[in-house]
């Protein structure tokens, strides 16, 4: 993260881990985790995005750290975790079956999962595999990797960012413009570390509701690009549901989890149209739609997840409560 991008004010202070290591996941791959705030506090989970962004220490900060046991990972291939933008054994059913090797290898019996973009995606797929091991589930800017949502990005990408959908466009020859996925695959899975700065960029410019600045944009790292566009493309390609809707026809396996949906009304990434059909899918879930773009450091957003963590906190669900008092004190 570009340090010339300010926080919001809803952030719990800035700590640092009381635990963390690698956990040996098979022949090929280790994860790095970091374990934050109280060991003896309510067990949490917080799922990166990507696939392939890692995670960052300012995850932790949207949970008080006197009430929880925040626990931090780098999916298998991304951030920290070895070896970096390793794609083999690597798909979202593995992904999961690594959250319970780090659950179990953690001592945890059952935690709240939260997480956004591709993590809303993960935490899904992982309580829809585990019901009895989820808590509950807090979900920003919903992704359930349907064709339709690829094509939201890729194919029709020009509909509210057109400058950037061109410049993304413009690094493929024209004869191969007709599958733009298909043609940044092939050259970023091959090395071409021009093509993931490219790839990356283009969601990067389109993720903040007061986009980035070009110098911000154009200071991603080469390690950060590759991994992101590497699993990313991987995935899309590689790694799609069967069924297409595969999340949303297996809610009825989590009705009984309490879910809270953080939408940014103008998400550009992830289209709100995703998390309606989901709210509507899982009845019993709370969808808060903000004045925000799709990136959990947009204020409105990081505002309402810092409250659903408060809710859990105070009550146990990140659901609102009746005659709930009002905000957090850190909730600005």
């Amino acid at each position: 993260m570009s340090s010339t991008r300010k926080l919001s004010s809803a952030f719990y202070p800035e700590s640092t881990p009381y635990n963390k290591g690698f956990l040996r996941l098979d022949d090929t791959h280790e994860m790095y985790f970091a374990e934050y705030g109280n060991p003896k506090g309510i067990p949490v989970v917080y799922l990166h995005g990507g696939p392939g962004g890692g995670s960052s220490p300012v995850m932790h900060r949207f949970f008080d750290p006197k009430a929880f046991r925040i626990v931090i990972y780098d999916q298998r291939g991304a951030g920290q975790s070895r070896p970096f933008g390793n794609i083999k054994d690597n798909s979202p059913d593995i992904l999961v079956a690594d959250m319970e090797t780090l659950r179990t290898h953690l001592k945890i019996d059952k935690w709240h999962v939260a997480g956004g973009s591709w993590g809303s995606t993960l935490a899904l797929l992982y309580a829809q595999s585990h019901p009895d091991k989820a808590l509950s589930l807090t979900l920003r800017g919903i992704f359930l990797m349907r064709q339709a949502e690829l094509d939201h990005l890729y194919v029709n990408g020009a509909t509210v960012f057109p400058e950037e959908f061109a410049r993304l466009k413009k690094f493929i020859p024209a004869a191969e413009q007709n599958d733009l996925l298909r043609a940044y695959y092939n050259r970023i899975i091959a090395g071409d570390k021009d093509a993931a700065r490219a790839w990356t960029r283009f969601e990067n410019a389109i993720s903040r509701l007061h986009p980035r600045t070009p110098k911000d944009l154009d200071s991603d790292t080469d390690t950060h690009a590759i991994g992101m566009a590497t699993m990313e493309t991987h995935f899309f390609i590689n790694h799609r549901f069967t069924p297409d809707d595969r999340l949303l026809r297996n809610a009825h396996k989590i009705q009984h989890i309490p879910t809270v949906i953080v939408q940014g009304r103008y998400d550009s990434v992830c289209a709100p149209v995703n998390a309606w059909e989901l709210h509507k899918a899982l009845t019993g879930s709370h969808l808060q739609m903000v004045i925000a773009g799709h990136s959990a450091m947009d204020h409105e957003i990081a505002k309402a997840l810092v409250k659903s963590a408060d809710n859990i906190r105070d009550h146990g669900t990140p659901l609102p409560q009746t005659g709930n008092k009002g905000p957090s004190p850190r909730v600005k």
